[in-house]
């Protein structure tokens, strides 16, 4: 009786998840698995069970889920998925997933996740082979940013993937863990696939430069671990020269990292169908967004007319594309989004508005160094707010940028020249001021 009325409770939980994915609103209260993607899957279509793998393989680092997609986006038979570059990505994840390994020793389990682990290791192995150096550093960037959004657990996973040293570590272990596992129920006799000690290679090439900054994050956001593998990794580097002069580098630069992307890139499947970004904001992230509202909406209508939304029913169009619920009224995450992909696609007004918003928090988290990449971006078409901008953050030098107070010159003289009025009025009021002046010795 009481397996019935558990697989009722079951059913019925799937059925609401089903419910909440058929009108299109996210879950905020329930933790997607890889069994909801299969009821999704058998009870309303392909498209809705992909969300809700991508929801669980993401934010719940579901091992089942992340194969799942792998198999999904490397079917070439599906141009509507395919995709080798995302593939890859979930592949990779799938290996490097600690959740499997710690179930190796569980007898119901250890069969299955091994042979899953096993064929997502040679899956990745065979599309390695086929991917571009373009579609490598897409890859990487992929991985990057998907686990920086986990937060400080994400940043130490990065950290421990870029380090070169070779001590062993908890990832040697790991894979020891499924080679052993998989011996010992004679999988690992079955011939074929990756069966080496260590991570196989991949796209993310180790330096010791970059796993400093994400131990450097991670101990940042309160991680007592961060702490920890950043004194192992500064001790062991502290051993030349060269090394304590990246330790000593490397404390300062990591202020100035920021994600590769603005937003998790739509993909390249030949069905157009998007990738969603199942980034879960963070607290900080979420303050930010509450300030979007004080973005000019002079500034989204022209972000949205240089996407090609036009017309009353811009706003409606704009979250039918995203896809979103067409309410015509944009969320905080909507009204971003809007302004980062007219940004990204290469509009100066939008890319100095993002300049401006990473500058005061406005929508997104204060970054200088971000602030100081968008307004660079609408500098070089040669935008005069953008050149303004520059000039004041190098007199400034905020938190992330160094002070320079030439160039913070050169920009503000340059906007003048480019006919931004707040400047030319400013270098005109200092050039009346010094006709005023009495002549100077030497001076007629």
């Amino acid at each position: 009786m009481a397996v019935v009325i558990s697989t009722v409770r079951r059913a019925f939980s799937r059925a609401v998840v089903a419910g909440i994915l058929a009108v299109g609103i996210a879950p905020a209260c329930l933790a997607a698995d890889y069994a909801d993607g299969n009821f999704a899957y058998n009870h309303i279509s392909l498209e809705s069970a992909v969300k809700v793998w991508r929801e669980a393989a993401w934010q719940n680092d579901d091992f089942l889920a992340q194969v799942k997609l792998g198999d999904i986006y490397s079917n070439s038979s599906d141009s509507r998925y395919y995709d080798p570059v995302e593939a890859y990505v979930w592949y990779y994840l799938a290996g490097r997933n600690r959740m499997g390994s710690a179930r190796m020793w569980d007898d119901d389990a250890a069969d299955v996740i091994a042979t899953r682990h096993q064929h997502a290791m040679d899956k990745q192995q065979e599309l390695l082979l086929e991917l571009s150096t373009d579609q490598r550093t897409e890859a990487r960037n992929r991985i990057t940013y998907i686990l920086s959004c986990r937060g400080a657990d994400g940043f130490l996973l990065l950290g421990r993937i870029n380090e070169t040293q070779r001590a062993r570590s908890a990832f040697d272990d790991d894979d020891d863990d499924y080679a052993r596992g998989r011996d010992r129920r004679g999988a690992g006799r079955r011939g074929g696939g990756y069966h080496g000690y260590g991570p196989p290679p991949s796209v993310m090439s180790p330096n010791d430069s970059d796993a400093l900054v994400y131990f450097h994050i991670a101990d940042a956001m309160g991680s007592p671990l961060g702490r920890g593998y950043l004194n192992t990794l500064e001790n062991y580097l502290h051993g030349n020269y060269y090394g304590a002069r990246l330790v000593e580098k490397q404390a300062k630069a990591f202020h100035y990292w920021f994600p590769p992307f603005e937003f998790y890139p739509a993909g390249d499947s030949a069905g157009g169908v998007p990738l969603t970004d199942e980034c879960v904001p963070t607290m900080e992230r979420q303050r930010a967004l509450a300030m979007a509202a004080a973005i000019p909406p002079d500034s989204v209508r022209h972000a949205l007319y240089f996407l090609g939304f036009k017309g009353p029913q811009a706003v409606i169009q704009y979250q039918a594309s995203i896809p979103d619920e067409s309410t015509g009224r944009l969320t905080g995450t909507e009204l971003v989004r809007a302004i980062q992909s007219s940004a990204v696609n290469g509009d100066a007004i939008s890319q100095n508005t993002l300049g401006v918003m990473y500058a005061k928090g406005l929508g997104v988290v204060t970054n200088y160094a971000r602030a100081e990449y968008w307004f660079m971006k609408a500098a070089d078409q040669r935008f005069p707010a953008a050149l303004y901008h520059l000039g004041v953050l190098y007199k400034v030098g905020p938190p992330g940028i160094e002070q320079d107070l030439h160039k913070s010159n050169d920009y503000m003289t340059s906007s003048a020249i480019a006919g931004f009025r707040p400047t030319m009025n400013q270098l005109g009021s200092l050039l009346n001021a010094a006709a005023n002046e009495p002549p100077r010795p030497g001076q007629n």
